[in-house]
């Protein structure tokens, strides 16, 4: 009891020291400064993973609409989808009277949405790093520092648990097709880190860059020993992968670890989001089946 006591008392200190005084200003990776002089109680997500981060630190029923991608958590569901950021239903989400919109840094939207009085922060994450990183500035803008401390230290002991776990083992080759093209991952890339810290490594290289256009022939030369088709909730199949040139002769394809990837999947692989460590705990099951 004493040292349940102890803990309520240190998370209610540390909920004080991180509390955030508003008015509060911000710069966004836009270099555009954002303003807010209150935490934001209609918030507007336009990216799939700025969703999932709201609502993981418990700030869900702030959320008045999200882009036509979102839905995780369940909750989502029911709220007004307003398009994407690169095609958004402008009037529906103006209608929403929002006192925070978050989207990207690239579609154009922040740019609309400023012009018309809107407060917005653009950025999102594209590392690993950058993805722990956006938990606390996410916390910092809607004055739950402590939930966005607690959600970090939750993701990296799960993915340290991990690590533990196949530390010593084989590291595994692997590809990861993101289409059929094939475009793939490089080892620098946001997947390329959850492969890593999964045990196991991309088979493109660095010098390749982070999402390279590959020839198929270089894939059969690198001889991976797992495939994985992320393209598969679009039509890609295993006999229609391990039928290419070359592709009989892969030790994926001789194992019969070629693997097709649910939608559910994918999304929770490629969203650099706060299910990090629920993403690097599928990777590990899929390239070190058994152990987990």
């Amino acid at each position: 009891m004493k040292r349940v006591a102890f803990l309520v008392v240190l998370l209610l200190a540390l909920q004080v020291a991180l509390a955030t005084t508003y008015p509060i200003t911000v710069t966004d990776e836009l270099g555009h400064e954002l303003t807010l002089t209150a935490p934001p109680q209609r918030i507007v997500s336009m990216i799939p993973s700025d969703t999932e981060t709201v609502c993981a630190l418990a700030a869900c029923d702030r959320l008045v609409g999200v882009d036509q991608f979102s839905d995780w958590p369940q909750q989502v569901a029911d709220l007004p989808h307003l398009g994407s950021a690169t095609s958004p239903d402008l009037e529906a989400l103006v209608a929403l009277h929002p006192d925070l919109v978050l989207t990207d840094e690239y579609s154009g939207l922040a740019d609309r949405l400023r012009k018309l009085g809107i407060p917005v922060y653009a950025g999102t994450p594209q590392t690993y790093d950058q993805a722990l990183a956006f938990l606390g500035t996410v916390g910092h803008l809607l004055d739950v520092e402590t939930r966005a401390a607690v959600v970090r230290g939750t993701i990296e002991g799960q993915v340290a648990a991990v690590a533990r776990q196949v530390a010593g083992l084989p590291v595994q080759r692997v590809f990861v097709e993101l289409d059929a093209t094939p475009y793939s991952v490089g080892p620098s890339s946001y997947l390329g880190t959850l492969l890593a810290k999964a045990g196991g490594a991309t088979v493109v290289t660095a010098a390749m860059g982070e999402y390279p256009q590959v020839d198929p022939e270089f894939v059969v030369q690198r001889d991976p020993q797992v495939v994985l088709l992320m393209d598969a909730p679009y039509g890609q199949t295993v006999a229609g992968a391990e039928s290419r040139p070359g592709w009989q002769g892969l030790t994926a394809v001789r194992d019969g670890r070629v693997i097709t990837l649910t939608q559910p999947q994918v999304d929770l692989l490629s969203r650099a989001g706060p299910r990090m460590g629920d993403a690097v705990l599928l990777l590990a099951r899929l390239l070190h089946p058994g152990r987990f």
